[in-house]
Formats: C-alpha cells, sequence, structure tokens
C-alpha cells in the first residue's frame, strides 16, 4: 500500500472514444492545445515510459507549435514521424503506428492524452469489413462506456451478472486472507462505514498496465514544475454507481461524478474523498439491483490545490499556479481532479464492494426528497393571506406559526 509501489498488472489498452466529460477527442484536442503555452518539453510515450523529443525535433514541433501548426513533421532516431497535437499522438510515417504525445509548457502546465492513447504500436489499418478499425474500436469502446445494453427486454440482474463479469475481467478479486483485502477492507470500514452498517463483500486488485506508468511520469513531472510534495500521490476515495466504476476500471474516466453532488460539488470534475472519508464518496456509490455497492480506493497526484467553494461551475485551474482543487485547504474533506486530468492524474488501485442497508435508505430519501415540487406562485402568495386570517382568531398563536412559514419558505 506504498504510494511509490509499482505492483500493477499489464493490461490491454484500447482507443478512447470519449474524452473527458464526454466531449469528442478532436475537440477536447483542440482546445486543450488553445490553452497550452509554448512547450518546454515534449515527450512520446515508448516501452511503457515517457521518453523526451530531443535536439533539433523538439526545436521543430516548438516552432510548429508557436506558428499554431496542428501537425508537424520531424525525425527522430533516423525514423520520419508525424506528430499530431489534437490527437496527442506520434505516427510512424512508413508503418503508421502510433503512440502518445504529451508535452509541458514554460509555465509548467501539463498536458497528456488519456490512457488509451499511450499503448505504443497501434496501427491505423482496415477490420474484414472494410470499415476503419480505429473507427469499429471506438464504436465498441463507447457502446461499453455507455453502460447500455444493446438487448432489450434483459432484466436487472442480467445487467448486474453484465457489470460484475465486467468488474471481474478488469480487477482481480482477492481472498479475505490476502493482507491487502485487510488492509483495505479495515481503511473502509473503521473510519465510520461499520458504524453504519456496511458490509464488505469483496475486494478486487485493479489491473492498471500503462496508466500506472502515465502515472508516475505525472508525478514525477509535477515533482520538476512544483517541488517534491506536489509529486507524492495521496490515497482517496471514489464513488460512482456500479456501471461507472466499472467502466472506470476497464477503460478509464470517461466523465466525472459532480453532477452527483449538485448544488455541493466543488467545480466540475472529478470528486474524491481522502482515506479518512470514505462515507462522503460511499453516497455517490449508488446501488446495483442486488443492494451492492462499490467505492475504488485510488492513487491521486493534486499538484498544487486551490479551494474551491461550492456549488462552483468552475472546470479547470483558476491560473497556471494551481493544478487541482479541495473544498478547503484545511481538513480537506473532498479533493477535485479536473476532466482535463482524470485520466492521467488518478490511478484506481482496489474496488471495494459493500451492502449498506443504511445508506441506500439515505440516497431513496435524498432522491425522493429532490423530487418533490415546489409549491406554485399561487400557493406562495395564499400563505400570507391565511395567517392574516388566522391571527384574527387566535392571535397568540401567530408568532409561532410565522417563524415556521419562514422557515418554511427558505427552502423555496
Amino acid at each position: 500500500m506504498d504510494c511509490s509501489s509499482g505492483d500493477v498488472k499489464a493490461e490491454t489498452t484500447r482507443p478512447a472514444a470519449v474524452a473527458a466529460g464526454g466531449t469528442p477527442s478532436l475537440l477536447r484536442g483542440w482546445r486543450e492545445f488553445r490553452r497550452s503555452a509554448v512547450p518546454a518539453r515534449f515527450l512520446c510515450f515508448e516501452d511503457g515510459k515517457w521518453v523526451d523529443v530531443a535536439g533539433e525535433a523538439a526545436a521543430q514541433l516548438r516552432r510548429a507549435f508557436q506558428e499554431r501548426r496542428v501537425m508537424a513533421d520531424a525525425s527522430c532516431g533516423g525514423k520520419a514521424y508525424l506528430f499530431d497535437f489534437l490527437r496527442m499522438v506520434r505516427i510512424d510515417e512508413a508503418t503508421g503506428e502510433e503512440t502518445g504525445l504529451a508535452w509541458i509548457d514554460h509555465r509548467g502546465g501539463c498536458f497528456f492524452p488519456a490512457p488509451a492513447a499511450c499503448g505504443g504500436g497501434r496501427k491505423r489499418g482496415r477490420d474484414d469489413d472494410g470499415a476503419p478499425a480505429e473507427d469499429k474500436a471506438e464504436a465498441e469502446s463507447s457502446s461499453a462506456a455507455s453502460g447500455v445494453d444493446d438487448r432489450s427486454g434483459g432484466e436487472s440482474r442480467g445487467a448486474d451478472a453484465k457489470r460484475r463479469k465486467a468488474l471481474g475481467n478488469a480487477a482481480a478479486s482477492l481472498g479475505e486472507k490476502d493482507r491487502s483485502y485487510q488492509v483495505v477492507s479495515k481503511l473502509f470500514l473503521e473510519y465510520g462505514m461499520a458504524q453504519r452498517g456496511a458490509a464488505v463483500t469483496a475486494v478486487r486488485k485493479v489491473a492498471c498496465g500503462a496508466r500506472a506508468a502515465a502515472f508516475r511520469d505525472q508525478g514525477r513531472l509535477l515533482a520538476d514544475a512544483r517541488g517534491a510534495a506536489a509529486g507524492s500521490a495521496k490515497f482517496a476515495w471514489y464513488g460512482a454507481s456500479a456501471d461507472d466504476v466499472a467502466a472506470v476500471v476497464d477503460r478509464g474516466f470517461a466523465s466525472n461524478n459532480a453532477p452527483r453532488l449538485g448544488a455541493h460539488k466543488h467545480g466540475d470534475g472529478v470528486h474524491l474523498s481522502p482515506p479518512h472519508c470514505p462515507y462522503r464518496s460511499a453516497t455517490l456509490a449508488k446501488a446495483d439491483g442486488s443492494g451492492e455497492a462499490h467505492i475504488v480506493l485510488c492513487r491521486v497526484l493534486m499538484g498544487r490545490p486551490e479551494a474551491v467553494p461550492a456549488g462552483s461551475s468552475q472546470s479547470c485551474p483558476s491560473s497556471h499556479n494551481y493544478d487541482s482543487a479541495v473544498d478547503k485547504l484545511d481538513n480537506t474533506q473532498w479533493y477535485v481532479v479536473w476532466n482535463q486530468d482524470m485520466n492521467t492524474r488518478i490511478l484506481p488501485e482496489y474496488v471495494v464492494s459493500f451492502k449498506c442497508s443504511k445508506l441506500q435508505l439515505t440516497q431513496e430519501l435524498s432522491e425522493a426528497t429532490s423530487k418533490l415540487k415546489k409549491p406554485s406562485r399561487v400557493a406562495r402568495d395564499m400563505f400570507p393571506t391565511l395567517l392574516a386570517e388566522i391571527e384574527k382568531i387566535v392571535p397568540d398563536k401567530c408568532d409561532l406559526l410565522q417563524e415556521s412559514y419562514s422557515r418554511f419558505k427558505v427552502n423555496w
């Protein structure tokens, strides 16, 4: 459970169909390209790690960036490549193989692609049916990420079984005697969940593969840009619906969980709670048909965070002096990682499956309350008139009624 641990398993990466927040990847790339200052370093993902582009090639790419060209060609190691800044890939002109492209601008801003783009050696080609292979993969990934079963008429227990299978494929189930199982379940239960009646049903170890390498490189880059403390990883809990958890474990983040917090969100980003606050994230972990919910223990790189108030719609750092957000700098209850960084600065490590009837009841009551209709304007206008009539009959009770009415009116 050491934050510096490299105990990860290899995984097969797939092209990401959708980037942060559901925005098409090309549009996201354009926004990142416009937001970035001139890069000080370019990096390519080779042999499982990020390697600097050096020499004249780096100078050529920098000139292209300054001229606001979205593509540039340059030679490295005797090979000719096409560098695509929008898709954040380097393409071998001879073979068509792609690998991830990233850069750090002179202000310290880090721009990295989603983990799926980092799998070196992905070829552009056509499938047996003549359709572009990457398009077909994107369609499959998009369908899987949506969590929607194309087959109509399936029962909820079938969907639950499908989700468990997806979790099982991407995360290995641990035995109760396993050291990691004991440590993770204890961390989850001891900070308030046991008192709320929660029971752990399973703990799974996530296979991280290329994501772990990208995460470690991000830590080193943040340490170089902000100091050693900024590059240190923290443990944090991520809560979401069963479908979202399965998608995150299998493919990475496609959207954030801020909408589930409503007016209590601290910006439009992925919200995670500190290790000692599992309950906060557990409230976002919507149970499936069997009453089982899932929460993910992650490692997260916060860099230099800024405090963002509740209800804010902020979706990126307010300046280049910050990398992430928190609800408050002291006694932090929420970590917030912006969409642009959610697949490089959050590393899912363990999935804790649990049942908690009290938590489920609280969620159901909260959802029911949020659906209550507010009184119409006509009804609101009737109350003062009604109070005036009551005062004529029982004047000694009117003050109490007025106080109750005022408190109720605040929630309209």
